[in-house]
């Protein structure tokens, strides 16, 4: 028993440095699985807008609000991976990569 808690420490001890990037590539796939729908309901909003409307505001949804967006949680998710014991710290990961996983196959976008 005490194996696997060493292992689970160590491991957890290893990827701590490099939770900004695990925050990242959460928030980047999240993203990607889930760009299409927020684009497809901002469509729907602006669509009998001109088309110098409608580009201005993909256009400023894509720049600013995607990469505020990509900020925003990246630094929440940062916040909560450092929060977490190095035991808890390779579960939690695994854990939400196989959720977001799960979730782009629902999606159909495995």
């Amino acid at each position: 028993m005490y194996y696997i808690y060493d292992v689970l420490v160590e491991v957890g001890g290893v990827i701590r440095p490099y939770s900004d990037d695990i925050a990242l590539a959460l928030v980047a796939s999240l993203l990607v699985i889930a760009g299409a729908d927020i684009n497809n309901y901002i469509k729907n909003l602006i669509k009998s807008a001109h088309f110098l409307v409608r580009m201005s505001i993909f256009i400023a949804v894509c720049t600013f609000g995607y990469g505020a967006l990509t900020v925003l949680l990246t630094n929440i998710i940062t916040t909560q991976l450092a929060a977490l014991p190095a035991m808890y710290l390779p579960l939690a990961v695994i854990a939400c990569f196989a959720a977001l996983g799960i979730y782009a196959e629902r999606k159909r976008q495995l």
